[in-house]
């Protein structure tokens, strides 16, 4: 398996959502992975090697994508597929014995990925739904020690499908507890999947002892604080790889005639005071803030909200409402808040209008008074 043993498996925390607000919580790589070879400890992700199985499901089920590989890429499962053009394909995993097709099955494609197939991405299974009736091998998977990913493979497939259906395809995935052994012939063998492909420039680079990449890297190192480039990396867009693909392939395959799918809904209420938070922390810039002729206007795409709860955490006057709901356009940006703004008298920032023409952070701000009080109280103690 390429991963076992965490081999090739990198982690990036800069991504990682608990490092963005500690009220955040998520931990869905350390519940969901079946080696018990993650841990969150103060709001920090690390990898017990040793006990990585190599099954891969962190890399789909982290919704900012910690977790990365210069070895893996999924799109070519895609590729390869299209390829072989087939009507129907079979998808086995890299712990498969005999991933071969039968002599009935010999008009049927076939790929053989080099993970887990939990390691695949609800974004891919939809692109290959759009490519092929999908036939998914499980009949090793009850004596596999990764057979506890199952449910949530299932879960990337069944959400795949949702959104098939929410645009106009009709979904064909089966899955195939049971199956005759196939006789091992060469041209009936699946096509081995799931490698980057490498260049001759990164190979020189490895050759040379060198990482891809390291020069960019370098680049950033250098940058001085307060550089254009340093604050860039402080605000990255955690948007998962994959979700970035799935925008792309909704929208261009998108047809009239389907039932709209469950994404992420945001309502704002009259309580807020456009202090900014939410816009700020949202890690995918999902949430937008712009102001014209003197309203401001929040503007939220839902197809790029990871539900991570981070702007109803970070609103200081608790304005946001998070739901679920049928969205026919998941990827359109709307507008869901508009009120008029003028300037803070203080700060000069743009605020909701208000008598008093404060902002929500000059208007909380502690009196001069109070600040000296509490000084003097940790000075002297409640003598004071």
């Amino acid at each position: 398996m390429l991963f076992n043993h965490g081999a090739h498996v990198q982690v990036d925390t800069k991504r990682c959502l608990n490092q963005r607000h500690n009220g955040v919580e998520c931990n869905h790589c350390v519940s969901h992975c079946p080696g018990q070879a993650l841990i969150l400890s103060d709001h920090q992700i690390y990898l017990i090697q040793d006990q990585c199985l190599g099954c891969g499901l962190c890399f789909s089920d982290c919704p900012t994508q910690v977790f990365g590989s210069t070895q893996w890429d999924e799109t070519t499962i895609s590729s390869d597929v299209k390829e072989q053009g087939a009507k129907s394909t079979q998808i086995f995993c890299g712990y498969h014995p005999a991933p071969y097709l039968s002599k009935e099955e010999k008009n049927k494609g076939a790929v053989q990925v080099h993970t887990c197939l939990s390691a695949i991405s609800k974004g891919m299974w939809y692109e290959l739904g759009l490519l092929t009736g999908v036939e998914l091998r499980l009949d090793e998977c009850q004596n596999c020690p990764m057979k506890d990913c199952l449910e949530r493979m299932k879960f990337a497939v069944e959400t795949a499908m949702e959104w098939l259906s929410a645009s106009g395809h009709t979904p064909d995935f089966s899955l195939i507890y049971t199956a005759e052994k196939a006789k091992k012939k060469k041209k009936l063998q699946a096509v081995s999947s799931g490698l980057k492909v490498t260049s001759r420039r990164d190979l020189f680079l490895t050759l040379m002892g060198r990482k891809p990449g390291s020069e960019l890297m370098a680049k950033e190192k250098k940058a001085p604080p307060g550089s254009d480039e340093r604050a860039k990396r402080a605000r990255i867009n955690v948007l998962p790889d994959w979700q970035k693909r799935l925008e792309d392939s909704y929208s261009s395959h998108f047809q009239e005639g389907g039932s709209p799918a469950y994404w992420p809904s945001i309502q704002m209420s009259m309580e807020c005071v456009n202090c900014g938070m939410c816009a700020r922390y949202c890690p995918t810039q999902a949430l937008k803030i712009r102001v014209e002729v003197k309203e401001c206007i929040h503007d939220f795409t839902s197809g790029h909200c990871l539900d991570c709860r981070i702007c109803m955490l970070s609103c200081p006057t608790r304005s946001i409402l998070r739901d679920r709901q049928p969205n026919a356009q998941p990827y359109k940006e709307q507008s869901i808040f508009k009120a008029p703004v003028g300037k803070c008298r203080i700060c000069e920032a743009e605020t909701i209008t208000s008598q008093d023409d404060l902002c929500y952070w000059c208007k909380e701000e502690p009196s001069e008074e109070d600040i000296l009080s509490d000084v003097r109280k940790k000075l002297f103690g409640k003598l004071v």
